[in-house]
């Protein structure tokens, strides 16, 4: 039984880890003078999944009927998918959408930067560069692009000022004013970043949910479990803060690796402890420092909306508590409820699951030291 669901959990882990659909990200650059504005459109994306046409429904790529199609690009040199990129490249660029409510802008000159085949157990990213002029009439310009993309967080930058972030859903589009007089209210900035939080937690950060299984797995009564959580949210939100704002930068080729030791060690924790010790929620705080870390990373990626700096903060944090909570309450449903005060409990669950979370954060290490 155990050696099932190790293979099942491994099996899990490794789709988590290789075949995550992560949201687009576009950079939209404009520089002006009193006629007319130049721009440039970076966007950062998953090649292989859109030539393969994995449909945005999919949380992984596995679950998509083109996952066989996805994964032989994914070998592909960067010569290689790039000629099958040209296959598609026009249809693509007519499904971008820049320009003004009647009238699209054109795209003056294209290309596309693929890195060169390295890990493939690690998506690639691949930036297709767009690169034109319009006049500057101050009108209100419209992002978006195909539904069938997925979404896409959107930064506008002009004249080497940030002028407008979004995160834009499936299907939805962003409208912002070249002029500088932003098209967007607290609570819009409020809803993006809380969904963007929640989302790094369920259903895309599988490293943080093992983390947070792993404190509940150790005892299902309310005391432990506060004192942990309690511990790793206040550390987390610590250096969420510091590390957007460059107080405190580490590479996240030191991070990921050390969150991934988390996992294992709090796991292995779970085995030889029987309750709660008072260095327990310690411990907790130190791992929780650096996946605050994690989720700056994160954020810096994306980027954070500039008028509304301490509000994006604040409301991507608590996307991430509300992501942990939900995680907890599926935990309790799961397990806790039914089976938290059995005797066996700890025998035939905390141990055998705390066993596999464990080995995977170790394969989680390797993976990201190699």
């Amino acid at each position: 039984m155990l050696y099932r669901s190790l293979i099942i959990f491994l099996s899990i882990c490794q789709i988590a880890f290789s075949h995550e659909l992560r949201p687009a990200i576009a950079n939209l650059d404009l520089t002006s003078n009193k006629s007319e504005i130049t721009f440039t459109l970076a966007i950062q994306l998953n090649l292989e999944s859109i030539i393969a046409g994995i449909e945005p429904t999919h949380t992984d790529t596995d679950q998509s009927p083109s996952s066989k199609k996805y994964e032989e690009l994914r070998r592909y040199d960067a010569q290689r998918l790039e000629a099958e990129y040209d296959k598609i490249k026009q249809n693509f660029l007519d499904k971008i959408y820049l320009g003004t409510k009647d009238n699209k802008i054109k795209f003056a000159e294209h290309s596309v930067a693929i890195k060169p085949l390295g890990d493939v157990s690690i998506a690639r990213d691949t930036e297709i560069v767009l690169k034109g002029t319009f006049v500057n009439d101050n009108n209100e310009l419209q992002f978006n692009w195909d539904p069938f993309y997925g979404p896409i967080i959107l930064r506008v930058n002009k004249d080497n000022k940030d002028l407008f972030t979004k995160y834009i859903k499936t299907g939805d589009r962003a409208i912002f004013a070249t002029s500088g007089l932003i098209d967007q209210s607290f609570f819009s900035v409020v809803k993006d970043y809380l969904v963007i939080g929640f989302q790094h937690i369920v259903p895309k950060g599988l490293d943080h949910i093992l983390f947070v299984v792993g404190l509940f797995l150790l005892s299902t009564r309310f005391k432990p479990l506060i004192w942990q959580i309690s511990a790793f949210t206040l550390a987390h939100t610590i250096t969420i803060f510091l590390g957007v704002m460059q107080i405190v930068q580490i590479s996240p080729s030191i991070v990921e690796p050390i969150i991934a030791i988390s996992i294992s060690y709090i796991a292995i924790e779970n085995i030889f402890l029987k309750r709660l010790t008072r260095w327990r929620p310690i411990i907790v705080f130190i791992f929780g420092l650096l996946h605050g870390l994690g989720f700056a990373g994160i954020l810096n990626e994306i980027g954070v909306a500039e008028s509304y700096f301490i509000t994006s903060l604040i409301s991507f944090n608590i996307g991430v508590e509300i992501g942990q909570l939900t995680v907890i309450g599926i935990c309790f449903a799961i397990v806790g409820i039914w089976f938290g005060r059995k005797d066996w409990y700890r025998k035939y669950i905390t141990i055998p699951l705390s066993a596999i979370i464990a080995v995977i954060g170790l394969v989680w290490f390797v993976q990201r030291i190699i």
